[in-house]
Parts: structure tokens; sequence; C-alpha cells
């Protein structure tokens, strides 16, 4: 059975995950043809004021009022994930915050490995950031730095490369923790422009 991607992308406070937080996570699920089976995107409540570069992200502290906590929707990117080939550009970095994340709220430690566009993209000689590498892939990339319009982007892109790819190892499926939260279906919008 051909695998479901379950394409990921995240918005911080930092570059480095031990010191800043997600604050915004989105997911789209899709085939390796490209049909998308499910978008999904939250802001996330970090509880902090301190939001890094919000000249290119665009969050403000005002936003998150509302929000969810990271606790509250482990559940539901678990259940996001399950059974699909996590999929992100610069891979570690999304791994990292998540599992980092994940483990902040107490949950123990997370089984995440992804598969990495940004890798089979030098492998491929393309362009290794996300705008241009979509750029020379026709992909269209609206509002970069947006969770989910990064996602849109990724997923594209993935379709694109995977025409392209010798897989050398097989793609990591991920299976969530035993004691993983229920999701909570909880989610909340940037508001709209």
């Amino acid at each position: 059975m051909p695998p479901t991607f379950a394409c990921f992308d995240v918005e911080t406070t930092s570059l480095d995950a031990n010191a800043g937080h997600i604050i915004e996570i989105a997911v789209v699920r899709i085939t390796a043809e490209g049909e998308v089976l499910s978008e999904w995107c939250s802001l996330v409540d970090a509880g902090t004021s301190i939001m890094g570069r919000p000249d290119i992200h665009g969050i403000s502290v005002s936003m998150l009022t509302g929000a969810p906590t990271f606790a509250e929707i482990a559940g539901d990117l678990a259940e996001l994930f399950n059974g699909c080939v996590p999929v992100a550009h610069n891979a570690s970095f999304d791994v990292k915050f998540v599992s980092t994340e994940w483990e902040r709220a107490n949950l123990g430690p997370l089984p995440l490995d992804a598969l990495d566009t940004l890798d089979m993209a030098r492998r491929q000689g393309r362009p290794g950031r996300l705008g241009a590498l979509a750029e020379s892939l026709g992909v269209p990339l609206v509002d970069a730095h947006q969770a989910l319009d990064d996602t849109r982007a990724l997923a594209g892109v993935l379709v694109e490369l995977l025409k392209d790819h010798e897989p050398s190892k097989p793609f990591p499926v991920f299976s969530p923790p035993l004691f993983t939260p229920a999701p909570t279906g909880k989610v909340w919008l940037r508001p709209s422009a």
C-alpha cells in the first residue's frame, strides 16, 4: 500500500528549540500523487510574550490569546501523523521543535523521524531554500512563513521531488507513543487579513 505523507511546518519564537517555542504548526496530509487528504493548522499559546521575529512570521502576542497550548494539541498532532510518513523541509529543525515541545508537555520522548525535502533537493542538485525550490519546481508559495502556506508548498514540492527520488532507506512511518493524549479538536487560526 502506498504511503500517506504528513507534511508539516512550524513557526517559532527562536531558532533554538531549547530556548524557543512553537507558535504555529500546520499539517497537510497527501498521497504520493499529490491528492490532499486533509489540512490542519493552529496557532499555539507558548505562554511567553517573546515572539522572536514577528517581522518574519507575522505573529503577535495578541493573536495567541485563546489559542491552545502545545499540550492541548499534542494528541491531534499524533493522530495526524499516525501511520503516515512525516515530511518537513530542513526536517531536523521542525522535528527538534515538535519533540522538545512534546517533552516539555510531560508526554515523554516522541519517536518522530521525518523525510527531509531539503536533503532530497540537494541530492537532486536543486535549490535549498523552500521558496527558491518551490519556484524552481513550479509550485506556488503564497505567504512564506505562515505555517499552512509553507506546508501547502512543501506538499507540492514533495510530489515533484518524489518523481526523481531514489530512496536509500525506507520512509519513516510514524507510530504514536503508547500514552499519547486523546485529540482535543482545538485549533486557533490567524485572523483574516
